[in-house]
């Protein structure tokens, strides 16, 4: 397996998941204070929310704040990006990136399959990657399930944060491997399930206010740790989209 490169977000988090006729999903998901993102959003930025702490969150609760729009389409994602013929312009102290390539979805993510959910766990990141560096957290929501209470706060943290003037500089490169993929059927929702397991190695970041002072030198260490996913197929939308992410160690399976 390959390994890719994008950054990620995470939370401290209660969690219970229950799939009729495929397993149970009990868990306390601590995850490392350098990655958190899950605060509330609206009134503090990413930074304040990494410098302030965690809090508590029910996956259960039915959130719209990652929904994805009916009219958006994969051919949208799929096409390239207009930014691709700039040069592009790393992020600095100087300000945030430029000319950002735009992720691609790969047409294999459309396929009910252990290569459909695998692509779709990495374009994930590669969404969250563009959107740690731009702002823009459509792709992202692409392929967010309305319920993804990780997808929800990242996308509504890194909108708050560049719509202040803030941006970020990463001190290197998160890389994601994808150790193993369990397909199944979630006989209550009628849909295909897939849970991917992955490893992220996350890189340092600062984080620069909107007058180009460094607010926080942060997150200086590596940090890798094993995770797993969930993801369900939508076959009216033909794509597998995010419902959870967590810590591998910090979850107990039930038959």
């Amino acid at each position: 397996m390959t390994l890719k490169s994008f950054p990620h977000p995470a939370n401290e988090t209660w969690i219970t998941l229950s799939i009729a006729g495929y397993l149970n999903i009990t868990a306390f998901i601590h995850h490392s204070l350098e990655s958190a993102l899950m605060s509330p959003l609206m009134k503090k930025s990413v930074r304040n929310r990494l410098v302030t702490g965690l809090v508590g969150l029910t996956l259960a609760v039915g959130l719209t704040g990652c929904s994805n729009d009916d009219e958006e389409t994969l051919g949208d994602t799929i096409d390239a990006s207009d930014t691709e013929s700039l040069e592009y312009v790393p992020a600095s102290a100087d300000g945030p990136a430029q000319n950002v390539p735009e992720p691609n979805l790969p047409a294999v993510a459309t396929e009910n399959s252990e290569e459909g959910a695998e692509a779709t766990l990495e374009y994930f990141w590669e969404t969250e990657e563009y959107a740690r560096l731009t702002g823009d957290t459509e792709p992202l929501a692409l392929v967010s399930s309305e319920d993804c209470e990780f997808c929800f706060e990242s996308i509504q943290g890194w909108e708050h944060s560049y719509g202040e003037g803030e941006w970020v500089v990463l001190q290197g490169e998160l890389q994601i491997e994808i150790t193993e993929v369990q397909l199944g059927d979630d006989e209550e929702r009628s849909q295909p399930v897939a849970h991917v397991f992955f490893e992220l190695d996350e890189p340092g970041i600062d984080f620069y206010e909107n007058d180009g002072i460094l607010h926080q030198d942060s997150f200086d260490k590596p940090d890798i740790k094993k995770w797993v996913s969930l993801l369900y197929f939508d076959a009216t939308g033909q794509r597998w989209e995010v419902e959870w992410l967590g810590l591998e160690e910090s979850v107990t399976w039930v038959e």
